[in-house]
């Protein structure tokens, strides 16, 4: 029985790992790592790794868009407004209470 269960575990992972890739190839990059091989029941196995093309968020805002408040700082509560410098925001500031226009100027999110 043990057997019988690890057998349709690997087909049921086997299957669903073919589903992935077919739905992972549409967003292959030029990046990607691309592994081929032969699972033990005699299946071929593609195994595509890495990271999907990047939504397009189009130019980034102003400055004054994103600084709400006008302090002169974008704050992590403000930089959510543009998702791009919101992920890039920790690498960003590190021993500052924010963005200054000059830090959001050098920034270029692509």
């Amino acid at each position: 029985m043990h057997i019988r269960l690890h057998t349709a575990a690997l087909l049921a992972a086997g299957s669903l790992f073919a589903f992935c890739t077919a739905a992972m190839a549409q967003t292959q990059t030029d990046k990607d790592k691309v592994t081929h091989y032969t699972a033990q029941d005699g299946t071929q196995v593609t195994l595509t790794s890495g990271q999907p093309k990047p939504r397009s968020y189009g130019p980034k805002p102003a400055f004054e868009a994103l600084d709400t408040d006008h302090d002169g700082i974008i704050s992590r509560a403000e930089a959510q407004a543009y998702m791009p410098l919101f992920n890039d925001y920790d690498d960003l500031v590190h021993h500052t209470k924010g963005i200054t226009k000059g830090m959001y100027a050098r920034w270029d999110h692509e």
